[in-house]
């Protein structure tokens, strides 16, 4: 009987030995694949799991968003982003890096993601409306054009809605501000109304202006445009190690008395001492551009050592940011069209107090003035002329320049640029961070 009792032992281990291993190897088979491929599809992030199967009041019939908001953590909290502008899209993508799918039968841009103690989720689109969001939104930034009477009415419109949202704490707004600089309708827009006022929180403006103080508004940049596609990340350093067949490059529109109006002689002149710079000027701006010419447009920018930046409507373009992003350097015209586009301030107040700086050429002051206020504040290396005549000699002295001189320039200027846009995710989340104690 000891015998058999011993035998039965035996055997009871080797069935848990069996069934252990069958599990170890069959179980992982039947488990949904993360995007990675690796772990199942609630992987952690930073301690959390990932959303599950959601479905968001949204358009008639459609769903937006997939995923619900259920995540542990009593400090988890929800941010919703709606952009009705290409601010949203380079705040979304190229700034928080956060992914982009359609929805609503391909009318709307939708994401999500978790960053630290933020669950953030994101829409893009003309059809989005007010009607549209939670009732239970806490937090809300909202991404609008705010350059002329009209598209501000809509502002107003969403404004006054969401006062009525019964547990909405605060509202930071996203917005392309004037070219002109005069955003003074907002001050005016708070002090008549108090209740608006408590609940805006932070504003993100672009476009030079006095009422940045880094408190309440923040200095933000134009970016690159949304619509011309340009990659969320920047291009890789093995794109930059060979030689561009251009020394510069200008597509663009010349307007009669404007300070681009030389500029056609001067490259032509340039080209003429076989110092080559891709040229296509146009004499009226058009609003539509096509595919084709924004192929050209980013090819010409890949191409090219240097990409012309001068000024338009506004000091600040978005070239600027297109050619950081491909690792050509901007050469901007540091001049204003505009007085009320200059006002000094101090640098720290620009974003958000005691951000680092990227790797760059260091502020000599603490106090920035004049256009370009963000790029100077964080030591952008690029090239500032006042006026472009100045343009000859400075391909004359990229003519200095061997290929290794080069490509060691173009991969500090794609390192500053991923820089920057560290340390606009880092201003972003540490003003939405205050925003949230206020409460």
């Amino acid at each position: 009987m000891a015998g058999w009792s011993r035998a039965k032992v035996v055997i009871a281990a080797a069935c848990v030995i069996v069934c252990y291993f069958l599990a170890s190897v069959l179980v992982p088979t039947f488990l949904p694949k993360s995007e990675s491929g690796r772990g199942t599809r609630h992987a952690a992030v930073d301690g959390r799991p990932r959303h599950q199967e959601h479905i968001n009041r949204s358009l008639p019939g459609e769903r937006i968003f997939r995923r619900n908001d259920q995540v542990t953590g009593s400090e988890q909290r929800h941010l919703e982003i709606w952009s009705l502008t290409n601010a949203g899209i380079y705040l979304w993508g190229h700034i928080l890096q956060g992914t982009f799918t359609t929805s609503a039968g391909g009318r709307l841009v939708v994401g999500e993601k978790v960053i630290g103690d933020w669950s953030i989720r994101f829409a893009n689109g003309k059809d989005l409306s007010p009607s549209y969001i939670k009732a239970d939104t806490e937090y809300l930034v909202l991404a609008l054009n705010g350059r002329s009477e009209a598209v501000r009415a809509t502002l107003f419109h969403w404004l006054d809605e969401l006062r009525t949202l019964p547990q909405l704490k605060h509202i930071g707004l996203f917005l392309v501000g004037s070219e002109d600089c005069n955003n003074n309708w907002l001050l005016a827009h708070f002090i008549d109304l108090p209740e608006v006022d408590r609940l805006v929180s932070a504003v993100w403006m672009t476009y030079d202006h006095a009422l940045v103080d880094g408190k309440r508004f923040f200095q933000w940049p134009l970016g690159v445009a949304a619509y011309r596609n340009f990659p969320t990340s920047p291009v890789s350093e093995a794109s930059l190690q060979h030689p561009r067949p251009y020394r510069c490059n200008f597509l663009g529109t010349v307007y009669k008395g404007s300070t681009r109006a030389g500029l056609p002689k001067i490259l032509e002149a340039i080209n003429a001492q076989g110092m080559t710079c891709f040229v296509k000027i146009r004499t009226e701006w058009v609003a539509h551009e096509k595919a084709e010419s924004m192929e050209l447009y980013q090819r010409a920018v890949k191409s090219s050592d240097l990409t012309l930046c001068p000024v338009g409507k506004n000091a600040e373009s978005y070239r600027i940011y297109e050619a950081l992003s491909l690792g050509s350097v901007p050469v901007i015209e540091d001049v204003s069209p505009k007085e009320a586009c200059e006002p000094a301030v101090e640098r720290r107040l620009l974003l958000a107090n005691n951000l680092a700086v990227p790797s760059g050429d260091r502020p000599k002051s603490d106090h920035v003035s004049g256009p370009h206020r963000l790029l100077k504040s964080l030591g952008a290396p690029v090239i500032y002329i006042k006026r472009w005549e100045e343009l000859t000699d400075i391909i004359e002295m990229e003519k200095q320049l061997n290929l290794q001189q080069l490509v060691e320039r173009r991969v500090k200027l794609l390192k500053w640029y991923s820089q920057f846009r560290e340390v606009l995710a880092e201003a972003f989340l540490v003003s939405l961070n205050k925003m949230a104690k206020q409460h």
